[in-house]
């Protein structure tokens, strides 16, 4: 059984990449009834869960393939639960998870975003600095900071490698993460359980470090900003460090007040921007190393010429690379990178905002200096609001890029953005004007012939 277990071992090693195979292989220990019942002891219930989900099945696979059998593997847990290795220990193994802890939130840190792990571009290196200065408790910086991105960008990932520095160097330090959606819902059951008073102390008094993700959520809420505003004074005053995400500016936040307005950017505020092309290249190599393969180079460009704004895209190739090569057993070559390509990414021509400024002009009859100027005409105004919400809905630039192409600023996108949205509810149309040029934006060919009829 021992020569079995090495040499199934010995496959897996061989399938999957490196750190995998140390965190949740390598500790894995073969235990032998005298039944003859083989088991796999796991070194607690929440590694157990996490094999069984994700490679107890390859485990079987590589077992039978060995042993010419069908035995059945079991897993369990160990008879006495082992120590998790430490920075100390001169074993290679990686250390495993800790299962959730009851009394904080320590355990929601994702331990891969690190700031090691993080790739720095040019659209990314000041809140990188910025992040990692008041992680590292430079006294000559705020002691806030609110990080804002589009979605897939990597604030998160920023925001945790903020938690796991501050850790990793003190873990006595009462670190809390959680959403703008979470603090809600927990004020809102401490009101009906009537527990405030635990909940204001436990924000106010028992944090050191207060990560707080996606502010955007706290619209319309007004009970939750006002505690939330009194939170951030007595965090303030006691000079704790605050970290905030969210997809937009806070003042563009509909129905914030501008009480939570100013103490959201009472610190640094920075922006992050979608990777250029040279970022997208290194972020591809970062996560191929780490899933243990070589990615040739013209694999590589191909991902980052297509893949232009959300980083957890390019993350999902590589995944689909890995797992379709090791499944089928083909090569990572260009035509396996563009069957996973076409899986991940939308397969129609892209639209950009030319594209739907030049639709625009077609249909409506105006020029595009029209809809740069000034003019407040309705018959200028309503097409430049359609365009800057196609433009929103269908590219993948920034508002503020978009705002610069109709010479408007990101608050007035977001504005127009509502604006359309309103009308397509109420008035059906603008709904079926919605509708039919969303259909000559997403097929270019039939936009000519329909606006010559």
């Amino acid at each position: 059984m021992e020569d079995i277990w090495r040499r199934t071992k010995d496959d897996l090693e061989s399938r999957i990449s490196s750190n995998c195979y140390k965190m949740w292989i390598a500790p894995l220990e073969l235990v032998v009834s005298e039944e003859g019942k083989v088991s796999l002891a796991c070194p607690n219930r929440f590694f157990l869960n996490w094999v069984r989900e994700n490679y107890l099945a390859d485990i079987k696979s590589s077992w039978e393939r060995h042993s010419g059998t069908s035995e059945e593997i079991h897993l369990r847990l160990a008879a006495t639960p082992r120590r998790l290795p430490t920075g100390d220990d001169d074993s290679s193994q990686l250390p495993l998870p800790l299962p959730p802890q009851e009394n904080g939130h320590l355990y929601r840190l994702n331990r891969r975003f690190t700031f090691d792990q993080f790739v720095v571009g040019s659209g990314n290196s000041f809140a990188f600095q910025a992040s990692y200065a008041i992680a590292h408790g430079d006294r000559g910086l705020s002691s806030s900071l609110y990080l804002l991105a589009d979605t897939g960008l990597g604030k998160s990932h920023l925001s945790h490698a903020i938690g796991n520095h501050i850790l990793s160097h003190n873990s006595n330090t009462r670190v809390l993460y959680l959403t703008a959606e979470e603090f809600t819902n927990e004020m809102v059951v401490a009101i009906k359980q009537r527990r405030m008073e635990g909940f204001k102390e436990k924000y106010r008094n028992g944090c050191d470090v207060l990560l707080l993700e996606e502010v955007q959520f706290l619209s319309g809420k007004e009970k939750t900003q006002a505690e939330l505003a009194y939170t951030l004074d007595a965090l303030s005053r006691d000079d704790k460090r605050v970290i905030f995400t969210g997809t937009h500016f806070p003042r563009d936040i509909p129905k914030l007040k501008s009480k939570l307005q100013s103490r959201l950017t009472a610190g640094m505020v920075t922006h992050i921007e979608p990777p250029d092309f040279q970022t997208r290249l290194k972020i591809l190599e970062k996560k191929a190393a780490n899933e243990g393969i070589r990615l040739p180079s013209e694999v590589a460009e191909l991902l980052a010429t297509h893949i232009t704004r959300d980083i957890r895209q390019l993350e999902s190739c590589i995944i689909g690379i890995v797992a379709k090569s090791s499944l089928l057993e083909k090569p990572i070559d260009f035509r396996l990178a563009h069957e996973v390509l076409e899986s991940v990414c939308d397969s129609r021509e892209a639209v950009s905002i030319e594209r739907v400024q030049q639709v625009i002009c077609q249909y409506f009859k105006v020029s595009v200096e029209a809809l740069k100027s000034n003019s407040r005409k309705k018959g200028v105004v309503y097409p430049r609001n359609l365009g800057m919400y196609f433009c929103r809905k269908y590219t993948d630039e920034t508002l503020e890029s978009i705002g610069r192409a109709f010479n408007r600023s990101h608050a007035t996108v977001i504005h127009a953005v509502d604006n359309i949205s309103r009308q397509i509810q109420q008035k059906s149309g603008v709904r079926n004007q919605v509708e039919f040029l969303g259909q000559q934006l997403e097929n270019p060919s039939s936009t000519t012939s329909v606006f010559a009829m």
